[in-house]
C-alpha cells in the first residue's frame, strides 16, 4: 500500500478557504499544519472526510475540517478551533490519557447557556463520567458488606486470635446484620456505602427498636469496616477509601436499668407461665397454649439461677451433677466452660435440693423433644438450645408487648391486671442483689451473678470461717480481677438456698390465689393443676436416667 503523501501548510483562514472549495478531488493526503508544526497538529484528507488530527502520543481525532456533500457531520471545526483542542488534548494526555476520548465527546455534546462548545464544561462532565466509569469498575471487584462480614467472622472467630469471637458474639452479629434495616446494602459493594447510608441505618435502627439495637447496629458496622480496611485493604477494594465509618457515632444514651421486680411479682408471673402452658392467652387465637413446656421451663431455670439469658441457657445436658462434697444429699451443681461466660472463666452454680426437684419435674417433661446436648433444646431439633429471646418473649407475651400484641387495642396485659410492673429476665439479677442485701450477704449476689469478688485484704489475719464471713459480708465490686476461678461454693450454696426458697414460696403462694386471666376473668392455679406436691417430691434419679 502506498503511502499517504504529506505536505507542510500554512494554514490561515485564505488556505482553508481554497481547501474547503474543492477538498477531495485531489485525493488522500495530510498536511501538517505549519502555525503549530511543534504541536503536530495534521489535516487529514481519506476518503470523503477532512479530520484534524492531533499525533501526540499516538494519534487522535479531534474534529473534522469538510465531509463529502451527503455526508452528515456534527464535529466540523475551524483551524483555530482545532488548534485549540489540540492543545488541551495534549495537556490531557500528558495528565490522565483515559479522559482523553469522554472529554472530546462531551465537547461536541455538551454546551454553554448560549448553545455554544464550552471546553471547560465538556472537561468537568467527562471527569464525572469517568469517575462513575472507574467508581462501578472498583464497585465490581469490591467485596459485598455480607463477604466482608463472612471473612470477619471466621478470621476473628479462629482460636489464634488474641480474643477469639464467642459463639454468642457471632449469633449476635449475625442477627444485626440480618436486621431489616441493612437488606438494601447488605449484598452490595462496600465500596458504595456512604456516610449516610451508615448514619440512616443508625437512625432508622433507633427509631425501630431503641437506643440497644442501634448502638450494636453501629458498632458492628464499624468493625466489620474497619477489620476489612487494616487486614483487606486491597482485596476488598477499600485501597483509596477515606475511613468514613470511624466517625459514625451515636449520641444517645442507655440510661441503667433499675427495675427490680418484687418476689410477689416473680411468683405471680410464674403462676400465670404455669395456667397458660394449658390455655390460650386472652383474645388470641390459633394454638391451644400461651407458652410451651421448654420456654416454661427455660424461663423457670433463668429466675431460680439468675444467670444471664444467653450463658444461662447454654447449660450442656451433662452440666448438672451431685454436689458430693457438700455432704447433703439432694445437692447439685451446674457448671459452665468459661467459653460461654461473659468473664471467660468457669463457672459453677449451686442448686438446692428443693430448686432441684423442681427444676427437674419441668426438664422431665421436656425430653420429649429427644436426645440432646443441651439443658434445655429447643424444637427446632436435637443440635439447638432454646432460643435466648424465648425467656424474654414469654413475658412480653403476658404483658401485651410482643409483636403481636402491638396496634391491638385488645390486646390483655396481665402483668397490670395482676399489680405487676413489667420487668426482663435480665432484671431478676438485681432483686436477687437486694435480697442478698437484706439478709446480710451482699457479697454472696456476685458469687451467684458470676461477678468477681474484689474484697481486698482483711486488717487482720483471720481464720478460714472468720474470713468467709468477713467476704459475705463485703460488696462486690465488679472488676474481673483479683479472686480469678475461686468459686466460693459454700458461699454459692447458702445464697442458693435463700434465694431459690424465695422464689418458690412466692410461686407457691401465688398459684394458691386468685389471679387475673382475663378481663373480669380470675382462676386459682393450684385448683387446676395441683401439681405442687408432684414437683416437690420428684424423683431425681428419674431425671439422672433421662
Amino acid at each position: 500500500m502506498a503511502a499517504i503523501p504529506s505536505f507542510p501548510a500554512d494554514i490561515t483562514t485564505g488556505w482553508m478557504k481554497r481547501f474547503l472549495a474543492d477538498p477531495f478531488s485531489a485525493g488522500d493526503r495530510i498536511y501538517s499544519d505549519s502555525i503549530s508544526e511543534r504541536k503536530a497538529l495534521e489535516l487529514r484528507v481519506i476518503g470523503k472526510r477532512a479530520a484534524w488530527v492531533s499525533r501526540y502520543r499516538g494519534s487522535t481525532t479531534i474534529g473534522y475540517a469538510a465531509v463529502a456533500k451527503g455526508m452528515t457531520e456534527t464535529r466540523l471545526i475551524t483551524p483555530q478551533e482545532a488548534r485549540n483542542l489540540n492543545e488541551i488534548v495534549r495537556a490531557l494526555r500528558d495528565r490522565d490519557p483515559e479522559i482523553v476520548k469522554p472529554f472530546l465527546a462531551n465537547y461536541y455534546s455538551v454546551f454553554d447557556d448560549y448553545g455554544r462548545r464550552d471546553a471547560r464544561k465538556a472537561l468537568e462532565a467527562a471527569e464525572k463520567g469517568l469517575a462513575r466509569a472507574r467508581g462501578e469498575e472498583a464497585h465490581a471487584a469490591a467485596w459485598t458488606l455480607q463477604q466482608a462480614v463472612d471473612n470477619w467472622i471466621e478470621k476473628r472467630s479462629r482460636p489464634d486470635q488474641k480474643k477469639p469471637f464467642k459463639p454468642s458474639y457471632v449469633k449476635e452479629v449475625r442477627s444485626v446484620f440480618a436486621r431489616a434495616e441493612f437488606a438494601d446494602v447488605f449484598e452490595k459493594p462496600i465500596t458504595k456505602l456512604t456516610p449516610k447510608i451508615g448514619e440512616d441505618i443508625r437512625d432508622a435502627v433507633e427509631k425501630n427498636s431503641g437506643i440497644s439495637p442501634s448502638k450494636k447496629a453501629v458498632t458492628c458496622l464499624r468493625g466489620v469496616l474497619s477489620y476489612t480496611y487494616e487486614k483487606h485493604r486491597g482485596q476488598s477494594g477499600l485501597e483509596g477509601q477515606q475511613p468514613w465509618w470511624l466517625m459514625l457515632t451515636t449520641d444517645t444514651v442507655i440510661n441503667a436499668r433499675d427495675r427490680r421486680p418484687e418476689l410477689d411479682g416473680v411468683g405471680i408471673v410464674l403462676a400465670l407461665g404455669e395456667y397458660f402452658l394449658d390455655h390460650r392467652l386472652p383474645g388470641r387465637t390459633g394454638v391451644q397454649h400461651g407458652v410451651r413446656d421448654n420456654v416454661f421451663t427455660a424461663f423457670l431455670w433463668i429466675v431460680l439461677s439468675a444467670q444471664r439469658v444467653t450463658s444461662g441457657l447454654a447449660l450442656k445436658d451433662g452440666g448438672v451433677t451431685p454436689w458430693a462434697a457438700k455432704g447433703e444429699d439432694g445437692w447439685y451443681l451446674a457448671t459452665w466452660s468459661a467459653d460461654v461466660m461473659k468473664n471467660n472463666k468457669q463457672f459453677v452454680l449451686t442448686i438446692p435440693p428443693r430448686a432441684a426437684k423442681i427444676l427437674g419435674y419441668w426438664m422431665l417433661k421436656i425430653r420429649h423433644t429427644g436426645t440432646s446436648k443441651w439443658a434445655f433444646p429447643s424444637e427446632d431439633g436435637d443440635d439447638k438450645k432454646i432460643d435466648r429471646s424465648a425467656p424474654l418473649n414469654f413475658i412480653k407475651r403476658l404483658a401485651a408487648r410482643d409483636d403481636k400484641a402491638k396496634g391491638d387495642d385488645s390486646a390483655v396485659d396481665l402483668l397490670a391486671l395482676n399489680g405487676v410492673e413489667y420487668w426482663s429476665p435480665h432484671d431478676i439479677r438485681r432483686t436477687l442483689t437486694t435480697t442478698m442485701e437484706a439478709a446480710g450477704m451482699p457479697g454472696a449476689a456476685s458469687v451467684v451473678l458470676s461477678h468477681t469478688i474484689d474484697v481486698g485484704e482483711p486488717d487482720r489475719k483471720m481464720s478460714e470461717a472468720q474470713f468467709e464471713l468477713w467476704v459475705k459480708n463485703r460488696v462486690a465490686a465488679i472488676t474481673g480481677e483479683s479472686y480469678g476461678d475461686i468459686q466460693h461454693l459454700k458461699l454459692k450454696g447458702e445464697a442458693m438456698l435463700l434465694w431459690s426458697n424465695a422464689i418458690l414460696d412466692s410461686w407457691k403462694y401465688w398459684r394458691s390465689q386468685p389471679l387475673f386471666v382475663d378481663v373480669g376473668k380470675t382462676v386459682t392455679v393450684d385448683g387446676l393443676a395441683r401439681r405442687w406436691d408432684e414437683m416437690e417430691n420428684v424423683k431425681i434419679d428419674e431425671l439422672e436416667a433421662a
